[in-house]
């Protein structure tokens, strides 16, 4: 859900743990970056929960809580925590493992869909108000889903409703997660990175700077270079923030490879215009 769509007085909120998720550096990554993920959403829903007591004075109000803003929330953490778990059991893997683990997860979305898709949709219809409300989720004792649930501070609904925003979120990731798999194995069998490794990172944020690579039509982010500079060069830098870093901290010359390529440059092109003559 877009910050714009979200219901005051909550907009403050969810625009605020939007502003946290998005302020967190390219150098945390993987798990760590979804760990972190994790803490900042959870640190905001003593306070969601707090505000939706306070704001819920009608069954009106209690449909439009538990329907449109109870699961923008919990749909973003319920993804995290799927992503968090799969960033871990990436870590020891392979190529031809990963490309397997995603095809699971991909038929795992597939299943899931085919079980809530109808809900799914009624559910973006604007549909299914009734299912909204606390009064309806006590009353489905055999759902199973309804013995773990705080009854007092979620529905079934909205529970599934998150869910399946997470899940559809998911299935983005898993395919750019496809694609940047998918990419050349190994492209570096004629091209490589001569230079040192400080230079290659002085070089990736030197287009960065003048967003000189685009992705999609639009200028690539650091982490787009990473992955751009490993495919065409088979070259990939652990660590790059922290190489950027020790480029800021440099005492005397920080561009250090652009200058040299600068030099290197005008050197070529004062030679070629002597033999020109």
């Amino acid at each position: 859900m877009e910050v714009a769509s979200m219901k005051k007085p909550f907009d403050a909120l969810y625009a605020g743990m939007e502003r946290d998720l998005a302020g967190m550096g390219p150098e945390l990554r993987g798990a760590d970056r979804y760990a972190r993920g994790i803490g900042l959403i959870r640190e905001r829903i003593p306070e969601l929960q707090a505000l939706g007591n306070k704001w819920m004075a009608g069954p009106d109000r209690e449909v439009e809580y538990f329907r449109d803003v109870w699961p923008a929330f919990f749909g973003r953490l319920f993804l995290y925590i799927r992503l968090h778990g799969l960033e871990l059991e990436r870590l020891p893997l392979g190529r031809d493992a990963w490309l397997a683990v995603i095809e699971r997860e991909r038929r795992r979305v597939s299943a899931f869909f085919r079980v809530h898709g109808e809900f799914w949709a009624y559910y973006r219809a604007g549909a299914l108000d009734e299912q909204f409300m606390r009064a309806y989720s006590r009353a489905r004792v055999f759902d199973p889903l309804a013995l773990v649930i705080d009854p007092a501070g979620a529905t079934l609904a909205s529970y599934r409703a998150a869910e399946c925003i997470a899940m559809e979120v998911y299935a983005g990731w898993l395919a750019g997660a496809l694609e940047d798999a998918t990419g050349p194995a190994n492209p570096a069998t004629d091209y490589t990175w001569g230079a040192a490794d400080t230079d290659f990172v002085e070089w990736l944020y030197g287009l960065l700077s003048v967003e000189a690579i685009h992705y999609q039509g639009r200028p690539a982010d650091i982490t787009r270079l990473i992955k751009w500079g490993r495919w065409a060069l088979g070259k990939e830098v652990v660590n790059t923030s922290d190489r950027f870093k020790v480029l800021r901290n440099r005492k005397k010359e920080k561009l250090v490879f652009t200058r040299r390529t600068e030099a290197a440059l005008e050197r070529r092109i004062r030679d070629a215009d002597a033999q020109s003559k």
